[in-house]
C-alpha cells in the first residue's frame, strides 16, 4: 500500500473497480479482448490486427512522450465514437459472469461507510460498475456509481474524479482515490488535491479499516 497526500479531514473514498474491489486475471483479460474483437468486426480485420493496432496506438503515444490514456480513447482514435464503446461494453462484459460475493469485503467497507462516504468510479459504463457491485455482494456500501457514460471521459483524464467527488457533494480536497494503478488512479486524483492509495488488489482493500483508524490515532 502506498499512501499520498491524504487531506487532514477526509470525507469520500473513491474507490476503483477492477483490480482493487476483486483480482481475477482472466476477468481482466476478457474485458480487453471482448472489446478488441468488436473493434475487429467494425474494422473488418482479424482480431488479431485489430489488437496490433491498439498496441500500436500504446506504443505511438509512448514514443512521442505522451502519458499512458484509456483503452477507450485508443477506440476513439481509431475511429468508435464513444456511444458505440459504452453500448459494447454493456453488451459483452457481464459481471455475474465472472464475480462472486465477497463477505471480507463487504466487511471492510462496511467499516468504511460508518465514517466516510464511498462513490465507485470505473472506466466502464455506470451499468458495469452497479452489477459489479452486485455481484461482489457490496452495493449497499456505495451511494453512488459514476461511469464512463457520466462523462464520456475516462480515467486518468480529470473529469471522471470531479464527477465522482461531485456525486457524493464533496470538494476533491476531501476525498480520497484508491485504486491499483499509480498513472490513472492515483497520479491524476493527487493533480486535482485529492488524497491518493495505491493498493496491489483486495487484499489491501481488506486492511484500510485498520490503516485508517491508525491514522485517526495518530
Amino acid at each position: 500500500m502506498i499512501v499520498r497526500n491524504l487531506p487532514g479531514e477526509i470525507a469520500g473514498l473513491v474507490f476503483d473497480m477492477d483490480g482493487t474491489l476483486y483480482t481475477h486475471q482472466a476477468y481482466f483479460r476478457y474485458q480487453e479482448t471482448s472489446q478488441v474483437a468488436r473493434l475487429a468486426r467494425r474494422l473488418g480485420v482479424s482480431e488479431g490486427e485489430a489488437g496490433a493496432r491498439v498496441d500500436a496506438a500504446r506504443e505511438a503515444r509512448g514514443a512521442a512522450g505522451l502519458p499512458k490514456t484509456s483503452l477507450a480513447r485508443h477506440f476513439l482514435a481509431l475511429g468508435v465514437d464513444m456511444a458505440t464503446v459504452i453500448a459494447w461494453r454493456e453488451e459483452e462484459i457481464r459481471p455475474a459472469e465472472w464475480l462472486k460475493a465477497d463477505p471480507k469485503l463487504d466487511q471492510a467497507l462496511g467499516l468504511l461507510a460508518t465514517r466516510y462516504r464511498l462513490v465507485l468510479l470505473t472506466n466502464n459504463p455506470k451499468k458495469v460498475g452497479a452489477e459489479s457491485l452486485t455481484a461482489l455482494g457490496i452495493a449497499s456500501r456505495f451511494e453512488a456509481v459514476v461511469g464512463l457514460d457520466d462523462t464520456f471521459e475516462s480515467k486518468p483524464a480529470p473529469e471522471p474524479f470531479l464527477a465522482a467527488c461531485g456525486a457524493l457533494g464533496l470538494p476533491p480536497s476531501s476525498c480520497v482515490s484508491i485504486g491499483d494503478r499509480m498513472d490513472v488512479d492515483i497520479e491524476p486524483a493527487l493533480a486535482l488535491s485529492m488524497g491518493g492509495i495505491l493498493v496491489q488488489g483486495v487484499d489491501e482493500v481488506y486492511e484500510l479499516p485498520g490503516f485508517f483508524a491508525a491514522s485517526l490515532r495518530n
